[in-house]
C-alpha cells in the first residue's frame, strides 16, 4: 500500500510541473493576430542595410538582411521585415490580417 501512495504522489507532481511548464510556454511564445491597416511600405535600394519608406521618406535599419529587404509597418506601430517579391501586391491602405511571434511575422494576408 506504501508503494502505491508514494507511486501516486511522484505522478500528481510530475503532473504539476507538466501544467506549469506548458502554461508558461504557451504564454512566452504565443501568436497574436492583428487586423490592421499598412501605413508604410520599405524598400532597401541595392541591397542596403537601409530601407526608405515610399510615403514618408523615413530611413529605417534592415536587422535581417540576408533576402529581406523590405519592411512594412502597420497601423499598430510594428514593423515587419516581409520577402519582397512575395508581399509586392500589397499596397498602402490595405486591411490586412497579421499573425506575429516574438516581434517576428509568420503570416501577412488580406482581409
Amino acid at each position: 500500500m506504501n508503494k502505491v501512495i508514494v507511486k501516486g504522489c511522484v505522478f500528481i507532481a510530475l503532473a504539476v510541473i507538466l501544467g506549469m511548464m506548458l502554461m508558461y510556454e504557451s504564454k512566452e511564445g504565443e501568436e497574436l493576430k492583428d487586423k490592421v491597416t499598412l501605413t508604410e511600405k520599405y524598400f532597401a535600394p541595392g541591397q542596403s542595410d537601409v530601407a526608405v519608406g515610399i510615403k514618408t521618406n523615413k530611413s529605417i535599419e534592415i536587422r535581417d538582411s540576408e533576402e529581406k529587404y523590405c519592411a512594412m509597418e502597420f497601423s499598430n506601430k510594428k514593423i515587419f521585415e516581409v520577402d519582397c517579391d512575395k508581399y509586392l501586391d500589397f499596397t498602402i491602405g490595405d486591411k490586412v490580417i497579421i499573425i506575429y511571434k516574438d516581434n517576428r511575422l509568420i503570416k501577412l494576408g488580406k482581409k
